[in-house]
């Protein structure tokens, strides 16, 4: 049995397994998790479909058994499945279960398994939100029996090899480390220190449940110590995969660029505006014109449907790439009266026009069907607000006289 002390996956797991009592393989499992320092709920069947799975959301990672049928109340033997239909149903019933799962716990769900691992890895990619969670490793696939006695070894082993798991698990051990800092720190001071501030934020006029969020987020990300986390390794891997598949890896690099700075609006609380929303207005069939709210965050936390939105028109910019300054990796061809903002909706860059404000209540809005379909995060909303600040308080400069452009080309010739 496997001596070696977990790092990545401190913690409880759960095991989801029906021969747990009954198989040897499973049990050894169980005992290594133990044997490692670990706790274990083991149940013998996917909880039901009305469950929270809320319940699971501190669980360091899930063990899960892809053959959960039973054949008088045993589990059925390695490589024997249920009639045709049926197996369908209960592979359905996993995917199902698994989908609903990272809607409340996003850990790595190990699929120990009696079954080929490659016939298992098929069933899962056929369902199209699970495809890329198993071909790039959310979901690993393996033979119980190449785990049993070495279970943190394959584990760790395989997180060390996945920087998406790496980060997200070396990430959480410095977030809740001074989550917890926090809590004593305050603690100590008065158990009434939510009430407190909570009192403060409502005197002031804003909603006291999003100032608190953001408390707490800032004052743990002031208590959070540096990571302990090498991605370096991983550069040759993706440097490969760019010159295999140069748009793909584009396309990738997109993704991953609106994901640090836009928040489409399915993850947005409803009647909660702020600074950096993105209206698209009906132009005409087909066509939509984007316009970004800048107006201040304090303003928009007291406002209803009479509030105004000050809105300033976001126009596609084309030809992008070539507008790059490759020494500092910005546009330096960004005039004045805009701000340039790479890969921010659909791979697509957007120049935010500042010439023309438009300033319409929520009411107006609604009639002429606009709809939200995201916001722009910090610092690049803030950097959009400042440019624009800069820009309405310009002051007019006079012209260098044009007799001197030509004795300028003189010059240089």
């Amino acid at each position: 049995m496997t001596a070696i002390v977990p790092h990545l996956f401190k913690g409880i797991a759960v095991v989801i397994d029906n021969g747990i009592g009954k198989e040897d393989a499973i049990d050894q499992i169980l005992a290594s998790i133990k044997a490692g320092g670990g706790h274990a709920i083991g149940l013998t069947e996917r909880p039901a479909t009305d469950y929270d799975l809320e319940h699971f959301s501190h669980v360091s990672f899930f063990i899960m058994d892809w053959n959960l049928a039973n054949d008088g109340g045993e589990p059925l033997e390695a490589g024997i499945r249920l009639p045709g239909g049926l197996h369908e149903a209960m592979v359905a019933d996993n995917i199902a279960f698994l989908k609903r799962l990272s809607k409340n716990r996003h850990a790595p769900v190990f699929i120990f398994t009696n079954e080929d691992p490659g016939d298992v890895i098929h069933e899962l990619s056929t369902d199209p939100t699970l495809h890329k969670s198993v071909q790039e490793s959310h979901i690993l696939v393996r033979r119980k029996v190449d785990v049993t006695d070495k279970l943190y070894e394959v584990l760790e082993d395989w997180a060390r090899n996945t920087p998406s798991v790496l980060t997200l698990k070396t990430w959480e051990k410095n977030y809740l480390r001074a989550a917890n800092d926090l809590f004593i720190d305050l603690q100590n001071r008065t158990p009434y220190w939510p009430v407190l501030l909570w009192q403060t934020f409502g005197e002031d006029g804003v909603p006291p449940n999003v100032e608190m969020n953001r408390l707490l987020n800032r004052l743990v990300e002031s208590r959070s110590e540096l990571l302990d986390l090498d991605l370096a390794p991983f550069l040759e891997v993706v440097e490969e995969q760019r010159k295999k598949d140069e748009d793909s890896y584009r396309a990738s690099m997109h993704k991953v660029l609106e994901g640090e700075r836009f928040l489409r609006d399915e993850r947005l609380q409803e009647g909660l505006y702020a600074p950096g929303d993105v209206f698209a207005f009906p132009v005409q069939e087909g066509k939509m014109s984007f316009y970004v709210n800048v107006r201040a965050e304090c303003d928009c936390l007291r406002g209803s449907n009479d509030m105004q939105l000050y809105l300033l028109q976001a126009k596609r910019v084309d030809d992008v790439e070539s507008k790059i300054d490759h020494k500092f990796g910005t546009f330096t061809s960004e005039k004045d009266g805009e701000a340039i903002i790479f890969a921010m909706m659909d791979g697509d860059t957007y120049s935010i026009k500042f010439k023309d404000m438009k300033i319409k209540t929520l009411k107006v809005m609604k009639k002429e069907e606009a709809v939200r379909v995201g916001r722009l995060l910090p610092p690049f909303i803030t950097r959009v607000q400042q440019r624009y600040a800069s820009y309405v308080q310009r002051p007019g400069m006079p012209r260098i006289p044009s007799a001197l452009y030509a004795a300028k080309e003189e010059q240089v010739a």
